[in-house]
């Protein structure tokens, strides 16, 4: 009965605890009891108030506030690091496995792009015969190649014209030129033997260096272009002969003649083809006529009459084979 009455009495008197604060529970508990004994004795009394001194200095001592008693100490941190140290690592996650994702296939539109129109075709001018015939003629004095001088040999009157005339006099009109011309041509006449001498000797070195000259501008290009241009320049003077020019060889239409081309050397016909029209035999007949007679006349030859013409057609065929040798080296 007097411990349940001490505990009621503790329970009123002293302030609500948290269930840690045992050990300070238990001091209550103790002093609490003391100080009932010690109210029926004297002598307890004295001796109780004693003994709560002792334990209030000792406490005051031994213990420290509240305040202070949450802070861990040096000690308590150290244990816990070296607590800490000993739990294992925790383990790694495995790596993750990125998968790439497959890439959306572009939705094209069911809706076709419009189609570009077709590119018009160029229609081809239908030229004139007028045009036609013009742009022949072009095309062939392409072909026909463009000598650098006049391919018409110079005279003496040409070298004495280029002596008097060949300056060009400051301030003199054209009229006055070719009235100078004129009167050179008039006082050609009156020059003596001698003087038409010194002038043809001075047109035959200026011939000589112009042959050079046209010979080095021929082998420019290869036998084949020179054949090319002589038949050009041969369909030239064809086509330009009745032209108002009335030139019966208009300019750069003259043969050119390349000593490295070899003629094709004369068959057995040809031959007699050529010895029956120097004969004179065929003087006044028209040449399809000439043709037939002299076809004829081939025909009836016999084998021997024949043999001179062939023996005299191997012999020029070996000589343009060697011509032709020579050439090449």
């Amino acid at each position: 009965m007097l411990v349940r009455g001490a505990l009621c009495r503790l329970t009123a008197d002293v302030p609500k605890t948290s269930a840690h604060d045992l050990p300070q529970l238990a001091r209550f508990l103790q002093r609490a009891l003391l100080a009932r004994n010690a109210s029926k004795l004297p002598a307890v009394r004295a001796l109780s108030r004693a003994y709560v001194s002792a334990l209030d200095l000792r406490r005051s001592y031994a213990t420290t506030t509240r305040a202070t008693a949450t802070k861990p100490t040096a000690a308590v941190k150290k244990a816990v690091k070296a607590k800490a140290v000993k739990k294992a690592a925790p383990k790694k996650k495995a790596a993750s496995v990125t998968v790439k994702k497959p890439k959306k296939k572009k939705v094209v539109s069911k809706t076709a792009a419009p189609k570009k129109a077709a590119p018009k075709k160029r229609v081809k001018k239908v030229l004139t015969p007028e045009e036609q015939e013009k742009a022949t003629i072009s095309k062939l004095r392409k072909q026909a190649l463009k000598e650098p001088f006049p391919l018409g040999a110079l005279t003496g009157f040409n070298a004495y014209i280029a002596e008097i005339c060949g300056g060009p006099i400051k301030g003199q009109s054209r009229g006055d030129a070719t009235r100078n011309v004129t009167d050179a041509a008039k006082n050609w006449k009156n020059l003596t033997p001698a003087e038409h001498e010194h002038y043809n000797h001075l047109a035959n070195d200026k011939n000589v260096a112009r042959q050079a000259e046209l010979r080095a501008w021929i082998h420019s290009y290869t036998p084949e272009e020179i054949r090319i241009a002589n038949n050009a320049r041969a369909a030239l003077r064809r086509k330009l002969a009745g032209t108002p020019t009335k030139r019966k060889y208009p300019a750069h239409t003259s043969k050119l003649h390349d000593d490295r081309h070899v003629k094709k050397p004369a068959s057995a016909y040809l031959l007699f083809n050529l010895d029956r029209y120097a004969s004179g035999d065929l003087k006044g007949i028209k040449t399809t006529d000439a043709a037939k007679l002299v076809g004829n006349e081939w025909k009836a030859l016999s084998a021997g009459e024949k043999k001179k013409y062939e023996d005299e057609a191997k012999a020029k065929k070996e000589k343009a084979a060697r011509k032709t040798v020579a050439a090449s080296t």
